[in-house]
């Protein structure tokens, strides 16, 4: 807060001050008063209203601008109401304490949230694993019954237990810390486990894997990193050109600072230059979303989340009509500090 921020505010007591001022000196002067005295006597009421302004700015100055500091310090805002402290003037003690009721409301329509958020979440834990127990039965019978239509029925059980999969991974991306290791990792053996869980949708939709200079070993998690290309070659799939030969690339290659760079290309329809920019958005499914009505805008952006958590940069490139380019930079091995 600012001395000509408190001036303004309190112009209209500043004004009626001076007002009664000038109306003093006034009936002083009818009265006879020696002009002297009316000079004095004025001059001893600005100055006493200078000082009372100055005083009442200071302290308020003084903790408002802590309140404010400390707010912008707090990396958990609703605490703000459990460290401010009551200050020694009343429009102050009337802010602290609707702040201090606000504060406990907020605290505790936050801790109900939280419950509910985590009563769900562990329900939605629970039902993701339970139904894996027909996924697998469903899959049990298909391989006793194997025929055209069990192979048509194969494909969208398969589907079922992707999303299925992904759910389970969107509700855990927010606690991935308790939940992943980092290890040496082969590439090839990653890549290759990806292509056979989804050789099928692969072969369905005519696409061809291309895999070069991938023995390479990285540091990563196993089981998120398949679960990541996965993402990324179901996109290729379900945005596969059927005009042309379609193909997914891997690759790796050797960089600076003991790193690799792995890419995933396919030569599908791309993204719009004006959607790149926002496809690792939850929920994002842009123009091609439009076009492809499967899409969910999940897929991207748990892969994205995931990367970060696992320190792993991941970007993305994209040419409508061309395909689409995403890269991570892997490390090779551990960083020994100097």
């Amino acid at each position: 807060m600012k001395f000509s921020e408190y001036v303004r505010d309190k112009w209209f007591a500043i004004s009626a001050g001076f007002l009664t001022c000038f109306l003093a000196a006034q009936f002083l002067w009818i009265m006879g008063t020696d002009k002297l005295v009316i000079a004095v006597v004025a001059v001893l009421y600005f100055l006493g209203l200078f000082c009372t302004a100055c005083y009442d700015c200071f302290r308020k100055k003084q903790y408002y601008d802590h309140l404010e500091s400390t707010w912008q310090e707090l990396e958990e805002k609703s605490y703000l109401s459990e460290i401010i402290e009551e200050p020694d003037f009343y429009d102050g003690r009337l802010l602290y304490r609707i702040i201090k009721k606000n504060g406990k409301y907020l605290n505790d329509v936050i801790a109900d949230q939280q419950l509910e958020m985590m009563e769900y979440k562990n329900y939605v834990q629970t039902w993701a694993h339970e139904i894996k127990t027909p996924i697998a039965v469903e899959h049990l019978i298909i391989d006793n019954h194997r025929g055209p239509l069990t192979s048509s029925l194969e494909e969208e059980v398969e589907k079922i237990e992707s999303y299925v999969e992904q759910m389970l991974y969107y509700t855990k991306s927010g606690s991935l810390e308790s939940d992943y290791i980092i290890q040496p990792a082969s590439l090839k053996h990653m890549v290759m486990e990806v292509i056979r869980k989804n050789t099928k949708m692969m072969v369905a939709a005519g696409i061809l894997p291309r895999l070069e200079n991938l023995d390479h070993e990285i540091l990563t998690d196993t089981k998120w990193m398949v679960f990541i290309l996965g993402q990324i070659v179901t996109n290729a799939v379900k945005y596969s050109d059927s005009s042309k030969k379609s193909c997914i690339f891997f690759r790796a290659e050797e960089t600076a600072g003991d790193m690799v760079e792995f890419t995933v290309e396919d030569n599908g329809i791309g993204i719009p230059a004006c959607d790149l920019s926002r496809v690792f958005q939850k929920g994002f499914t842009g123009e091609n979303g439009r076009v492809v009505q499967k899409s969910t805008g999940m897929g991207l952006y748990l892969c994205k989340k995931l990367c970060d958590k696992m320190d792993i940069p991941l970007a993305i490139r994209s040419k409508q009509g061309e395909g689409t380019k995403l890269i991570f930079q892997l490390k090779k091995s551990f960083s020994i500090p100097e």
